[in-house]
């Protein structure tokens, strides 16, 4: 069907048949629309106008925003550059800075449009405090208590980001927005740090074909930018897409590979049960893919994904990874009966006690139809977290 002004008024009154003509042939139709809404003052045509024509009020902001951005990823990028100086290589004050940086930097980032002197000191005040504590602990790398408090610092500085996410609100922490954007953070962050290294590799061979050597300028200067600057380039995509989730797509894919590997894992188990109790490193990893465990099953609840394979999955794997938790603790309890108290068994006894109650309480939600509700668990990561940075140290006396 030709596409004329006098077809769109014939048909005025379907919007079947309207779409289908701006779909057959989009800029005819948006050219005829815009020479209609200069005569007509039909609201249908008006419609169409601020469908096809429509700019964001806020394009200015939106500029503002990327400038802002801009100067928080100098920000952030700044402590990493310094690093790779002689005079601050061995700052252990500035390494310690690092993450603290890059976590008052993620935090002011969210609280753009409602940026007011309140707001920016409730937002990084915690991240000041936090740093000032963990620059007085002893460094050296010899402390299992004050690298675990190094460790743990981290997970108290996603919960101060989270804080400023929802406006430094600490009674409506909107947990379930925060966990979908950092999935999607990460997901959008592997594929631009990917990106950039191609791109750094060839670039590499180009200088290289010319005969100027580069590799130390890159390594030194763009790498760090590109991952510090990474999240928030993902952030940004995420605020201006609405496509598909590629963390939802991902979370439906690995969940099943998981439940294959936590499966294989707990069969082996049975034949080699000996080796969990003696291998220290083992134990390492098998909770970090606890904790992996942990959040894809958080992600897929807090989405809503309706998937009957990833609903099987997540009801299989969640009394699976209960037992296979529970083999850990013991694991943990018998190196802690024959090779006593540590710093390090202590912190990973408490860690698996947390992640068995988040489970079980993961199990419960799901009899109960209600996954929406696990984020009400997160706090307790939160105080388990602040006991490990600022108790453990001083129980352990620094060892």
């Amino acid at each position: 069907m030709e596409i004329t002004r006098e077809t769109i008024m014939e048909n005025i009154s379907s919007p079947q048949i309207l779409e289908d003509l701006y779909q057959t042939n989009k800029k005819p139709f948006a050219e005829i629309i815009k020479g209609m809404h200069e005569q007509e003052s039909s609201l249908i045509i008006q419609y169409w106008h601020a469908r096809l024509f429509y700019k964001p009020p806020n394009e200015k902001s939106n500029a503002k925003k990327y400038i802002f951005t801009g100067l928080l990823i100098l920000l952030a990028w700044l402590p990493v550059r310094l690093l790779f100086l002689d005079f601050f290589k061995d700052s252990i004050y500035l390494f310690r800075a690092v993450p603290v940086v890059i976590s008052c930097s993620l935090s002011l980032f969210f609280l753009f449009g409602s940026l007011d002197f309140k707001k920016m000191v409730l937002s990084l005040l915690p991240n000041l405090i936090a740093y000032s504590y963990i620059i007085l602990l002893p460094g050296g790398g010899g402390s299992q208590s004050v690298n675990n408090a190094f460790y743990f610092m981290f997970v108290l500085l996603w919960f101060f980001v989270l804080f400023s996410h929802s406006s430094c609100n600490i009674g409506k922490l909107n947990f379930d927005g925060f966990i979908e954007k950092c999935g999607e953070a990460m997901v959008w962050s592997v594929i631009f740090i990917i990106g950039g290294a191609m791109i750094v590799v060839l670039s590499f061979v180009l200088f290289d074909s010319i005969g100027m050597k580069v590799m130390d300028f890159y390594w030194e200067n763009i790498v760090p930018l590109g991952l510090v600057a990474s999240p928030f380039v993902s952030l940004l995509v995420i605020e201006k897409s609405n496509r598909t989730k590629l963390s939802v797509i991902i979370a439906n894919v690995f969940l099943p590979l998981i439940l294959i590997s936590f499966m294989a894992f707990g069969i082996m188990s049975v034949f080699n049960s000996s080796r969990l109790y003696e291998d220290r490193e083992l134990i390492m990893v098998y909770n970090v893919m606890m904790v992996v465990v942990i959040g894809v099953l958080v992600f897929t609840g807090i989405n809503n994904i309706n998937n009957k394979i990833v609903n099987v999955c997540s009801c299989v794997l969640m009394p699976l990874t209960i037992v296979l938790n529970c083999v850990g603790i013991a694991a943990v309890v018998l190196r802690l009966s024959s090779y006593g108290i540590t710093p390090n068994r202590v912190t990973l006894l408490g860690t698996n006690l947390i992640m068995l109650g988040h489970l079980i309480y993961m199990v419960f939600l799901k009899i109960k139809q209600n996954p929406g509700r696990n984020p009400a668990y997160f706090p307790l990561y939160f105080l388990w977290a602040v006991f490990v940075v600022f108790v453990f140290p001083f129980i352990f006396k620094m060892a």
